[in-house]
């Protein structure tokens, strides 16, 4: 979604990209590439003249070249960078892809996950010294509040979401194995799939199968969509689903709390820490449509549990996930 207007005290500079971004498809992924050690060199005289007290790393989509720019100029600056690590593991786990996120992780005194069990990736899996690792959630999108949202086109009976970029390990086919169930339980159950589905063809093609079937209770709008339709997506959904195989934490995921949707996901990465935690919903076992199919029947068919769920996951939004306590946890970690 578009930036929010900067608040008071806070200068935002896009440094990155700038040629880049005006290029086409292909084009423009190389072209951020070549652009990129430049835009990362071009940060420099304004490190010197500010001389930060810290300064906090997002992304490194150049691996060795950022590790290699940071640590030249915290040594030579003397202020300390954080880094953190969004996806503590890859979600397509290779060696060469753990090799560079240990080395990524290791190049920091500071490194930030968004969950224990990211803290115990990084520490036991990546053998990055545990001294260096501090948890700090990720926050509630409560932005999205503020979206004017555009309702999907579903016909009515309660409805399970499945929203966003769709990759393999996100399980769609998990949620789609486990469907029938669902309908069969609760006979006017609706399921949309909203957002683009990569690296997946096969489960584009069984989606849009079912889409096409009158009889399958299925929606499929497999577009990239706007904030709005995503804010109305959310909005409209009784249950969101978030079937993964393997995450630390999801975006979809904040979103959902930050409009008091309740939620059932897989037992993976962070997800019941935040899910279970809190009541926001529940979680089952990654993988088995069954178990998913069951926790879904169970919500879709109590309306007073799902008010209750939606109430927690609204609440852990305003509280816990508070974009306010995760700024006072980020500042003392930069006060060291």
């Amino acid at each position: 979604m578009p930036l929010p207007p900067a608040p008071a005290g806070v200068r935002v500079r896009h440094a990155f990209y700038r040629v880049a971004d005006r290029l086409p498809g292909g084009a423009r992924r190389i072209a951020r590439g070549l652009e990129h050690p430049l835009d990362l060199a071009g940060l420099a005289p304004g490190l010197v003249r500010r001389r930060p007290d810290a300064v906090h790393v997002q992304w490194m989509p150049l691996g060795a070249v950022d590790r290699g720019f940071w640590r030249a100029v915290s040594a030579l600056l003397g202020f300390p960078v954080v880094y953190t690590a969004h996806d503590a593991l890859p979600n397509d786990p290779t060696p060469g892809r753990l090799r560079r996120a240990a080395l990524n992780a290791r190049a920091f005194d500071r490194v930030v996950v968004h969950s224990e069990h990211g803290r115990r990736a990084l520490v036991d899996e990546l053998g990055v010294d545990p001294d260096a690792v501090h948890v700090i959630p990720h926050g509630a999108l409560t932005a999205f509040r503020d979206v004017a949202p555009v309702a999907p086109a579903v016909p009515d009976g309660p409805l399970v979401a499945m929203l966003g970029l769709i990759r393999p390990y996100k399980g769609l086919d998990v949620l789609l194995d486990a469907w029938p169930r669902v309908r069969a339980a609760v006979p006017d159950a609706r399921l949309l799939v909203q957002g683009r589905v990569l690296g997946d063809p096969d489960g584009a093609a069984r989606l849009e199968r079912l889409a096409a079937d009158p009889a399958a209770g299925v929606t499929a709008d497999l577009r990239f969509t706007e904030t709005a339709e995503f804010a109305g997506a959310l909005l409209r959904a009784d249950v969101v689903a978030l079937p993964y195989r393997r995450i630390d934490q999801s975006g979809v995921l904040f979103a959902a709390l930050a409009l008091g949707r309740p939620i059932v996901a897989s037992r993976v990465g962070g997800f019941a820490e935040v899910v279970e935690q809190t009541g926001a919903g529940r979680c089952v076992e990654p993988g088995d449509p069954a178990a998913l199919a069951a926790a879904l029947v169970e919500v879709l068919a109590d309306p007073g549990r799902r008010a209750a769920m939606a109430a927690a996951s609204r609440a852990a939004a305003d509280g816990p996930f508070a974009w306010d306590a995760i700024a006072a946890a980020t500042e003392r970690l930069y006060a060291g």
